[in-house]
Formats: structure tokens, C-alpha cells, sequence
């Protein structure tokens, strides 16, 4: 009588184990599938983005080889490089203007009594 209720027992125990294991199983698995959902969603928006991008891209492809510079005429060559160097030029004494600009108003903050902390007064 004892081995009988102990395999009876034992029975109902790795049942109710079983049921335990195989929910938890299946909401991992519920889980798991609703990830892989959102993901191919977001998938489908990273393909349009990425079309969306390489059609943007195609067009400054074009409108860069519309806009290069073609050297048959020597003459209109040289004008476009001249206007290339002179905007070059003026862009290089605005940052070079800018930078001594800053330089003197570090100079004097340096220079003003009133920002120096470390000096002994």
C-alpha cells in the first residue's frame, strides 16, 4: 500500500512539475514570437529609411557629377578655379579673423584682475 501512494505521488508531482516547466515554456516562447514581431517592423522601417536614403543620395550623386567642372575649355577652367581659390581664401581670413577675435578676449580676461583667482592680491 505505501509503494502505492509514493508512485501516485510521485505521478501527480512530475505532472504538476511538468505544467509548471511547460507554462513558463510557453510564455518565454509568447514572448520570444511578440519580439520577433516588433523586430520585423522595425526592420521594415530601417528598408524604407534605407531606400528613402539611397534615393537622397542618388540625387547628390547626380547633382555633383551635373555641377563637376568639365576641362575642354581651358579658359572657363581657370575662371572656376580662380572663384574656388577666392572663396577658399575669404572663407580662411573669416576663420582667421574669428580665431584672433577669441584670442583677444581671452587675452583679456587673462590680462583683467578680476577673473584671477590664483594670484596673490
Amino acid at each position: 500500500m505505501p509503494w502505492l501512494l509514493i508512485w501516485t505521488l510521485l505521478v501527480i508531482g512530475s505532472l504538476a512539475l511538468g505544467f509548471f516547466l511547460f507554462r513558463n515554456l510557453w510564455r518565454k516562447a509568447r514572448a520570444l514570437m511578440d519580439e520577433l514581431a516588433r523586430a520585423s517592423e522595425v526592420l521594415a522601417e530601417l528598408s524604407e529609411r534605407t531606400s528613402e536614403l539611397t534615393e537622397v543620395l542618388q540625387k547628390a550623386e547626380e547633382a555633383r557629377a551635373a555641377a563637376k567642372p568639365e576641362f575642354t575649355d581651358v579658359v572657363a577652367a581657370r575662371r572656376q578655379i580662380k572663384t574656388v581659390q577666392k572663396a577658399r581664401r575669404k572663407k580662411k581670413q573669416r576663420r582667421h579673423r574669428n580665431h584672433d577675435a577669441k584670442r583677444r578676449t581671452w587675452r583679456d580676461i587673462a590680462i583683467d584682475p578680476r577673473f584671477d583667482r590664483w594670484r596673490k592680491k
